[in-house]
């Protein structure tokens, strides 16, 4: 039987800031990881954060305040999300940006920018390491292993948490543990627990259940296993946020057909960034959306209209030859088998039997090619108002790729009030029980929309935050 003040479940973006701090301001902290390694999805994520008030901002000649991030946040998320945790994420982000840099965070040099991958905010205020995920985690690790090595912490790697411990009142009272190896278990006890445990993409089947059924397609981690969410709701937490959910735009399966998703393999369709050759259509060959609309969440929310979330770009061999890289992760020979080998990709000298080997109606892709080919020709305005329309569908070999709806980060999670408690169905809170990072939903800082940089940045404010408060409280 082990005792400490803190126990933390997850050692990834929010897990290892609210150790770092909690150890440093002397709490005796135990931190719980279930895989070999810290870091989570720090690993595979391009880490994209955001700031208001940065020092890189006031160096550019950028006015910029967390009030009006917060205003901007919640006119992307069209007043869905939870304005009162924002406002704490975005009073938070400008100073978290800065505690990176001071610890000589590998910034991209065009940071702070405007980025389209989401809904655009109105300033430059997001920012990305030139490793993705792996700049942030080289700068944490350092400061990680200092904390591990003081006597007042200890990191538990290949161990699972399998519940919460309670004591008569309903206080929560610590944790039982599970050695993934050996599958021993244990009980700790903790004056506080803080779940830090991350989403749950990597869970077809919890998935289903807090998102109404939605396809799943994921680059993301098996780990990434929705545990903390469980076990605070197997003890009476409220489960708020799934039903804002709204696929990113978009990526494609793997050939295996089990809805993973390469995330160093997703296509190019932001068209302030690859303006479009392809047409989009859904599985009627109809087009779906304006190809070259500069709304992210307008394509979105037209994807979201689609019976299972899928859809086929579609183009010719003039595309395949002038237009920029639709793939530009994939190498030459991925590409070349892809093309032979791969349910997602077709290729034939007709419309109508590209449609029928790609899975989609042969009649409507017809109409959809002759639509837009017979207004390119004639100058008249696309039927979808497009503006760009570099030429005609007209080159054999035809070809389409079958897209779906991505899950980049799960919506549902753990209801929480600006103290990161845990609150129950009534809305009262567990006593000691605490979560952050995505184990408290995507949608409660970004609603039904993808607000930039409020995932990585506020897991890491809010890590901080509450290791600095728990750590103070039990020093």
């Amino acid at each position: 039987m082990q005792h400490c003040d803190v126990a933390i479940v997850g050692a990834g973006t929010g897990g290892i800031p609210a150790a770092i701090e909690a150890v440093q301001t002397g709490a005796r902290v135990v931190l719980i990881e279930q895989s070999d390694r810290v870091g989570g999805t720090l690993h595979v994520s391009a880490a994209q954060m955001s700031g208001a008030g940065t020092r890189l901002q006031r160096e550019r000649g950028i006015a910029d305040t967390p009030q009006a991030h917060l205003q901007d946040a919640i006119r992307i998320s069209r007043g869905t999300c939870d304005a009162t945790l924002v406002a704490k994420a975005t009073g938070l982000g400008g100073s978290t940006i800065d505690w990176l840099m001071e610890l000589g965070f590998d910034m991209d040099p065009v940071c702070p920018a405007i980025l389209h991958f989401h809904e655009a905010y109105l300033t430059p205020r997001t920012y990305w390491g030139r490793d993705g995920g792996r700049s942030v985690l080289r700068v944490l690790l350092p400061l990680l292993n200092a904390a591990m090595a003081r006597s007042n912490a200890t990191l538990l790697l290949g161990t699972e948490a399998e519940c919460l411990l309670r004591d008569t009142s309903g206080a929560v009272t610590g944790l039982r543990l599970r050695n993934r190896d050996g599958g021993t278990s244990s009980e700790l006890y903790a004056r506080s627990v803080v779940l830090a445990s991350g989403g749950y993409a990597g869970n077809p089947a919890l998935f289903a259940r807090l998102t109404d059924g939605a396809p799943l397609y994921t680059p993301a981690l098996s780990i990434a296993s929705g545990s903390g969410i469980e076990m605070a709701e197997a003890i009476g937490a409220r489960i708020r946020g799934g039903e804002h959910f709204i696929p990113t735009f978009a990526g494609i399966e793997e050939a295996d057909g089990k809805g993973r998703v390469l995330w160093d393999h997703l296509p190019s369709l932001t068209p302030q960034v690859r303006p479009p050759w392809e047409l989009y259509v859904g599985p009627d060959g109809r087009r779906f959306v304006r190809e070259d609309i500069d709304s992210v969440d307008a394509r979105e929310r037209a994807l979201m209209r689609l019976p299972g979330l899928t859809f086929w770009t579609v183009f010719d061999q003039t595309a395949c030859e002038e237009a920029p890289p639709l793939l530009p992760g994939w190498h030459t020979d991925e590409l070349a088998d892809a093309w032979t080998s791969s349910p997602s990709f077709a290729t034939a000298d007709t419309i109508e039997e590209l449609a029928r080997r790609a899975g989609i109606d042969p009649v409507g892709l017809a109409a959809s090619v002759a639509q837009y080919n017979a207004a390119l020709a004639d100058g008249a305005a696309d039927p979808l108002g497009r503006l760009y329309r570099p030429c005609p569908i007209t080159a054999p070999p035809y070809r389409a790729i079958r897209m779906h709806g991505i899950v980049l980060k799960t919506p549902a999670g753990l209801a929480v009030n600006t103290d990161l408690n845990v609150l129950d169905r009534n809305g009262a809170p567990i006593p000691n029980l605490y979560a952050i990072g995505e184990a408290i939903g995507g949608a409660t800082l970004s609603g039904n929309s993808f607000v930039g940089g409020m995932s990585v940045t506020p897991a890491l404010s809010f890590g901080r935050w509450i290791g600095q408060e728990l750590g103070r409280r039990y020093a």
